[in-house]
């Protein structure tokens, strides 16, 4: 009978103490703060989140609430969560445009594209997305802390597309069907002269138009592709 009382007295102190920690309206705003980045500290994200928000919702005009959006941001894309965390993050960049954590803000916006990017052979819309987010970082901060990070995620999701593309001209041309083979590696050429893929796609362009007996323009790729060539051996 003593160790139940005692168990009852346990869970009940433990509950009342839970209960001060999420009742963020008399505990305050500082200290409810540091329980929230405590949980987020030890990867509690969603119990983190549940107290962030309720934050935001109870001090919204408070200073240093921007660090909590900034949390609620963090804590979504530590689960995970890239549409909800890009989503916080421009609400951060939107009400606080004064805050010293835009910069990272935008960039972060950025990197929820970038993850959720996927292989190249499927559609590659949250890559151009991701790529216009990272332009978008570095045209408001040229000399931003992240400037090098955004610039060779740039170069790569770009390889990225040029690679869908690439790789559909070379389906097309082991189907025999040279004129469609064209068009993709037109795209190449026209939109991604900065990845590997140039190159690459002004050969099979040159053998496309080869196949469809078209000697000027099979001349005239071929003459490109060598030029490239050499330049690169030099």
């Amino acid at each position: 009978m003593i160790r139940i009382l005692l168990f009852m007295v346990a869970v009940s102190i433990f509950l009342t103490s839970c209960t001060s920690e999420l009742n963020v309206e008399k505990v305050g705003f500082e200290k409810s703060f540091r329980i929230a980045k405590v949980k987020f500290s030890k990867g509690n994200y969603t119990d983190a989140l549940t107290d962030l928000n309720r934050i935001i919702l109870n001090y919204g005009g408070e200073n240093g609430i921007d660090s909590v959006q900034f949390m609620i941001a963090q804590s979504h894309f530590n689960l995970g969560e890239f549409y909800s965390s890009s989503y916080e993050y421009i609400r951060l960049t939107e009400s606080f445009p004064e805050s010293k954590l835009v910069e990272e803000s935008y960039f972060n916006d950025a990197e929820c594209y970038y993850n959720l990017s996927p292989r190249y052979t499927l559609d590659q819309a949250e890559t151009s997305k991701a790529i216009s987010k990272y332009q978008l970082y570095l045209d408001l901060f040229p000399e931003g802390k992240f400037k090098s990070d955004a610039g060779s995620k740039i170069i790569e999701l770009r390889e990225k597309l040029a690679r869908k593309e690439y790789e559909a001209g070379e389906l097309y041309l082991k189907l025999d069907q040279p004129r469609a083979a064209k068009v993709y590696f037109t795209e190449v050429i026209d939109n991604y002269y900065d990845t590997s893929y140039y190159i690459l796609s002004l050969e099979k362009i040159s053998r496309a138009y080869l196949e469809m007996e078209d000697d000027y323009n099979y001349h005239l790729f071929m003459s490109k592709f060598n030029e490239m060539k050499n330049k690169d051996a030099r």
